[in-house]
């Protein structure tokens, strides 16, 4: 009965039927788990499920005021989301039996990271996606699940880890991009210093289009590197064991143009870096990048790959 209770409300709240006092809790959810960030203990989904189960079984029923189950409700739902990010039950056998398609108004929500920070979302269907820093995604949090998988990158990088469902496709919409899959594992990057858009598939098959133009289909260790200027586009392969270093908080950069390495720095020091001249701009590097370094020694370790110089103007650095 407990169950069915704490049900009802996550029901209630996606069908937009939740009086001000429950949608107030749910909101209250996101709100702190948003705040969580990786690297996190490890979830075992099995045992937390498990225990939430129990709990609700060894609770003795009892006459209580609704403001005591309204309490109750908020404290399992609290347990439960402090561990996801969203949730919503697929299940609704357990509520009412009726099946008609209930019209609600969308419920976006932004999950987004700052400087050296990473994020991971876990989605209802059992997707997860981990958010590089200075990134941020838009998911409408109401009907996702139901009628399709969308979600929106908004700015930045994110991995996704796709749960296979061939009823429902997951698409990721970037600024001119639209990537397809089914159940796979892939990354998506966009950030606004990049005049490129890449999506890497680490598993399973990515189909990518720009504009409603298909652009082809990835498979494992290939990627689309597109350009927003003049709208092309090139496959090519990429290397599976540091292409997604950053979720670990560091960063390896392998014949990486110096624009790279410059977005890398961003992300991880907040520190603006120019190049001095075209050449300058045209050279590649082939280094880590660590948060548990300091600035200063990795300007050094910077420096050094080329025998550059570098002069400090304001919060941003030119190296010539």
């Amino acid at each position: 009965m407990k169950r069915r209770i704490f049900e009802s409300l996550i029901y209630r709240y996606q069908q937009n039927k939740a009086t001000k006092a429950e949608r107030m809790l749910v909101d209250r959810w996101y709100e702190t788990l948003d705040r969580e960030e990786i690297p996190e203990c490890v979830i075992d989904e099995v045992q937390l499920w498990n225990r939430i189960q129990q709990q609700i079984e060894n609770t003795t029923p009892q006459k209580s005021s609704i403001r005591k189950m309204v309490y109750w409700i908020g404290s399992v739902a609290a347990t439960l989301l402090f561990c996801f990010s969203i949730l919503f039950w697929e299940n609704q056998t357990a509520l009412d039996t009726v099946k008609q398609e209930v019209n609600v108004k969308p419920g976006y929500r932004i999950f987004e990271t700052g400087v050296a920070q990473r994020k991971k979302v876990l989605l209802a269907d059992g997707s997860t996606i981990i958010l590089n820093a200075r990134s941020k995604i838009k998911l409408d949090t109401v009907s996702y699940d139901r009628k399709d998988r969308v979600v929106e990158l908004l700015a930045g990088e994110a991995f996704f880890e796709v749960k296979k469902d061939s009823t429902k496709p997951f698409v990721v919409n970037t600024q001119q991009l639209q990537t397809k899959v089914l159940g796979t594992s892939f990354t998506v990057k966009n950030y606004s210093e990049s005049d490129e858009i890449s999506v890497s598939v680490f598993t399973g098959k990515v189909q990518v289009a720009a504009d409603n133009k298909s652009l082809g289909t990835l498979e494992r260790g290939r990627q689309i590197r597109y350009t927003k200027k003049n709208h092309s586009s090139n496959q090519e392969t990429f290397d599976l064991t540091i292409r997604n270093s950053w979720i670990e908080g560091k960063i390896y950069l392998k014949q990486s143009s110096f624009a790279e390495m410059a977005l890398a720095v961003k992300n991880i020091y907040n520190v603006d870096l120019k190049a001095g001249d075209d050449q300058i701009a045209r050279q590649r590097y082939s280094m880590p990048i660590s948060k548990q370094l300091s600035w200063s020694a990795t300007l050094e370790s910077i420096k050094a790959v080329h025998h550059n110089k570098s002069r400090k103007e304001g919060s941003t650095v030119h190296i010539y």
